[in-house]
């Protein structure tokens, strides 16, 4: 049998098993300045933790297709969209801004083209997740990019969240997300890359549309709630 090591070395595949649900996740990931420490270092092994943990599930691994988006002064592509076995190690260094409207509409753009995959092939997909992070507020103008999150959520076409770490803008994520805002107290990733692994666990074991129950929330995380919801 072959090891996850040997994997890396294949040709990467474009998809999987297309007769097979699927399930596409992109983790929008903030590596601007003030990410650096420990926040950077923790972060790149609990990603390539994650990895190896969903793959221990055969039925979780056989349906994830994952993506990788950073941003900083620009944004860029970490890892194009991939069976998850296939997922490269990530070694993300924090550097500059906080330049996150472009990165929001690549990963859109990125959901978009992964959806008409899926609908060439056949298979039957479930929501796309994107996953942001984020420590700080954004260096650039979003506005354009909350109207386009906004209508693909309305549209069924994304469900949009976001992890907020250390000094996060908590309106600016809400703008984003609605409620679907979590906060992270200190910069270990474990249990939230635990709650990723266990959600998409959840989904592989439901069929694409039928209602997912929420896992509970992994160690170090919590709701965001503004000071005005109930």
């Amino acid at each position: 049998m072959e090891t996850l090591e040997e994997r890396e070395f294949e040709e990467v595949p474009e998809i999987i098993n297309a007769s097979d649900h699927h399930m596409a996740l992109v983790f929008l990931l903030d590596t601007s300045g003030s990410m650096s420490g420990e926040p950077i270092k923790n972060l790149n092994e609990g990603l390539n933790r994650f990895k190896t943990e969903v793959c221990k599930d055969k039925q979780t691994r056989d349906i994830l297709d994952v993506a990788v988006i950073e941003f900083n002064n620009m944004h860029r592509v970490v890892q194009e969209f991939c069976p998850i076995e296939y997922m490269e190690s990530v070694e993300l260094k924090a550097t500059g801004l906080t330049n996150m409207a472009s990165a929001i509409q690549a990963t859109l753009d990125m959901v978009d083209e992964r959806s008409k995959l899926y609908k060439r092939t056949g298979t039957a997909p479930y929501k796309p997740w994107v996953m942001l992070l984020s420590d700080g507020a954004p260096t650039d103008d979003i506005t354009a990019a909350i109207v386009r999150i906004k209508e693909m959520e309305e549209n069924e076409k994304v469900s949009f969240r976001s992890l907020g770490v250390g000094n996060y803008d908590p309106q600016i994520l809400h703008a984003l997300c609605g409620e679907k805002v979590l906060k992270l107290e200190g910069t270990d990733f474990t249990g939230f890359f635990d709650w990723v692994n266990k959600s998409m666990r959840s989904v592989s074991q439901s069929t694409p549309g039928e209602r997912v129950k929420p896992v509970p929330l992994g160690e170090d995380l919590s709701i965001d709630k503004l000071p005005d919801w109930d």
